[in-house]
């Protein structure tokens, strides 16, 4: 019970931190997603806290969009022949060997970059680092060998973030962690397909 009221009475004197998010599409920021088959392919990122919930999350996200044109990577392997491990950026004859090895017409590929945990948790007013983060999608067509869409959000903390008590400087704020924001913005970049979607 202490432990529960002192939580609340943390909460309470912490203001919340948030984080500001900068989306880029080189190609591919309206696609039609409703035909043909999609691979999930394993996320790649340097966050061992959170890799796996970068894939478990992509995967969810994407399903929203695809539905059960969505296969995992892992899925496919079950009863095809197919390497180990697949490369993030791919080259014409990895889309050309996936091409016959999988029968499908399309593989997403999700990385997440954790850059830097400068602040911390917990970041006071005047604090210049920074936590930051990015996510990159790249979905290349395996019948045209084409990278068919590439895009990528940077999210950081906000700097200087306003106190509940803004006569009191000294109260901290709570900032999310790169790696929260590694997964935030994978989220909020999946939702970019999904609201300029074609179909």
């Amino acid at each position: 019970m202490k432990k529960l009221v002192l939580l609340v009475i943390v909460c309470v004197f912490y203001s919340c931190g948030s984080a500001k998010y900068d989306y880029f599409f080189d190609t591919g920021k309206e696609l039609d997603f409703s035909t043909g088959k999609w691979i999930m392919n394993r996320t790649v990122s340097n966050s061992k806290k959170f890799d796996n919930k970068l894939y478990y999350n992509s995967v969810e996200d994407f399903k929203k969009i695809l539905g059960d044109s969505l296969i995992e990577i892992h899925t496919l392997r079950a009863s095809k022949l197919i390497a180990p491990e697949i490369k993030f950026n791919l080259s014409d004859v990895d889309l050309e060997e996936l091409k016959n090895a999988t029968d499908c017409d399309y593989i997403i590929n999700v990385g997440g970059n954790v850059i830097s945990d400068g602040a911390g948790s917990i970041g006071f007013e005047g604090e210049t680092s920074s936590n930051r983060a990015s996510v990159s999608i790249s979905i290349y067509d395996l019948n045209s060998g084409e990278l068919i869409s590439s895009s990528q959000v940077y999210g950081k903390t906000l700097p200087n973030q306003e106190p509940i008590f803004p006569d009191d400087k000294s109260i901290p704020s709570i900032n999310p962690s790169s790696h929260m924001i590694m997964l935030n913005g994978a989220r909020k970049l999946i939702h970019k397909y999904q609201k300029n979607r074609l179909d």
